[in-house]
């Protein structure tokens, strides 16, 4: 299933208030743990063509950019972000498509990167087929995901408090137990961010995450579970003491 209608629609409203909050550094999840890690894990891009899937309002390809990379193109599937990247960022170069049919030429990217965008399709085979398709021969893919033990989890949210919890509670006089989350079975998951932003995602067991790569064109070169920054204890402790113990996203490293 391809990305949700409604997800691209809510982000082409959103995506003034999007811009504002990367900008500013206001997610925390993202400056504190997503970024760091993927940042070490960029290669040399001097002189590099780049391809950004899912670039959302630009500030990647821009930091792209930034390293030396010859030519950085963006791509995302709404239109509204599109929209405000091009005005934001003019030295890069950014289209409207869809990540799972690529319309660029083959063997023309030294590096493909890709934050935080697999989760939106529920299976990666065609945007890996793809994207090996338009990258060169010895050329990477770099990208982030969600972790599927957190997305597996149970969640509940109040007023008063937030839960995460995957795991279960044995009843031992009754014979019974409680089971918190499913991380096994894959579906998709409507969801709101940020307030106002009304999204949907798919979550899906490590095993078939790995199983699509294993199968796709690339050799699957590198994979870590990012840690959180220390810097994010004097900014938002309680996601520090969470995330120091409990993963948020994976990251993988591929290689054509």
């Amino acid at each position: 299933m391809a990305t949700d209608k409604k997800t691209i629609e809510s982000y082409s409203n959103y995506a003034e208030q999007w811009a504002e909050y990367m900008r500013a550094g206001k997610n925390i999840a993202h400056e504190y743990l997503e970024k760091p890690a993927m940042c070490k894990k960029l290669p040399n891009l001097h002189g590099s063509t780049v391809l950004c899937v899912g670039c959302g309002t630009g500030e990647e390809c821009e930091h792209l950019r930034s390293l030396g990379a010859y030519r950085v193109i963006g791509i995302d599937i709404s239109s509204g972000l599109i929209e405000l990247a091009k005005k934001s960022y003019p030295d890069c170069e950014f289209m409207v498509m869809d990540m799972e049919h690529l319309d660029l030429p083959d063997d023309s990217f030294d590096f493909v990167y890709s934050s935080l965008v697999l989760h939106y399709i529920d299976s990666w085979n065609d945007v890996l087929v793809s994207i090996h398709r338009v990258l060169k021969k010895g050329g990477k893919f770099l990208f982030s995901t969600h972790h599927p033990v957190v997305y597996g989890a149970g969640r509940t949210r109040t007023e008063d408090e937030r839960a995460s919890l995957l795991g279960y509670i044995k009843h031992l006089k009754l014979g019974t137990c409680t089971v918190l989350g499913d991380y096994y079975s894959p579906r998709k998951i409507d969801d709101i961010w940020f307030g106002n932003l009304e999204i949907s995602y798919f979550h899906r067991p490590m095993d078939a995450l790995m199983r699509d790569i294993l199968q796709s064109p690339f050799v699957l070169t590198d994979f870590e579970e990012p840690r959180v920054d220390d810097r994010a204890q004097s900014v938002d402790p309680v996601f520090w003491e969470v995330r120091k113990k409990i993963p948020l996203f994976v990251i993988f490293e591929l290689k054509k």
